[in-house]
């Protein structure tokens, strides 16, 4: 713990340092909530029939959205950033050398943009309060489940998305295309019943459909967690699997760049 919080610390007065990065970082949400609000009145009721389940309410169900997708965007982009800082700075090779290995060195240089990324969210909850969201039902304890397990499925694609560009050395488009996809298939800005079958089938093998699907459920319905297990399950299937790949794949690009000299570059 104390290495992790060093590690947080470290990070929050990085990232405090810049300080107009950090702050339009905060100031966005003041623009997108307003801006998802005045969309969700302009359109929300075109798409009422699909929107039963949430009151009709367009709004609360794109601000969740938007929102969720900031831990997908995070997850792809943390671990390679790390990586190729540490390539930059020439301290790659010195911290495989050190007692803290290097997949330690990644969860601990995430804890922070995950802690960050939490506040966002939680910012976008309650500017969403004043424009009329409503969770006076919100069943906290299965949203905050869903939550944790979603984060672990969505780093654990994101470790190895950066172990492809350990390998590659370029994955920009990788990042991009996860993030349409996900988007897209997700049901982020719209419900996934809109979709043709064999679309609706393809967004079942996404984490963010599963989590996004609970988190709404439990957030803007108050569903019991015995009603939420099908998606709680799912994404802990999600999360069993993709682990050990993501660890899997980490450690085979890491032996194949020091086999080939290549450790270091970028």
């Amino acid at each position: 713990m104390r290495v992790a919080r060093a590690f947080i610390h470290r990070d929050f007065l990085i990232a405090t340092s810049y300080r107009a990065p950090f702050a339009m970082q905060v100031l966005s949400i003041f623009i997108a909530v307003p801006l998802y609000y005045f969309v969700g009145r302009q359109f929300g009721s075109l798409g009422s029939d699909f929107l039963v389940d949430y009151q009709g309410n367009y709004f609360a169900f794109l601000l969740i959205g938007m929102a969720f997708l900031d831990y997908l965007v995070v997850s792809l982009r943390t671990f390679s950033d790390r990586i190729r800082d540490s390539q930059l700075t020439g301290t790659l090779e010195i911290i495989l050398l050190s007692p803290t290995t290097l997949n330690r060195m990644l969860i601990y240089s995430s804890l922070w943009v995950y802690v960050f990324t939490t506040t966002r969210f939680i910012l976008y909850l309650l500017l969403g309060l004043l424009f009329g969201l409503d969770l006076h039902d919100a069943n906290v304890p299965a949203a905050v489940a869903i939550l944790m397990l979603s984060v672990v499925s969505f780093a654990s694609v994101g470790i190895m998305s950066a172990s492809v560009i350990m390998v590659l050395k370029q994955g920009e488009i990788i990042h991009t295309f996860l993030s349409v996809v996900s988007m897209f298939l997700g049901g982020v800005l719209f419900q996934n019943a809109v979709m043709p079958q064999w679309l609706q089938a393809l967004s079942k093998l996404l984490p963010i459909t599963h989590g996004l699907q609970g988190l709404r459920m439990a957030l803007l319905k108050g569903v019991s967690t015995a009603e939420l297990l099908p998606q709680l399950a799912v994404l802990a299937l999600f999360a069993t699997v993709l682990v050990p790949l993501a660890l899997l794949s980490f450690w085979a690009a890491v032996r194949w760049t020091k086999v080939t000299g290549t450790l270091a570059q970028y």
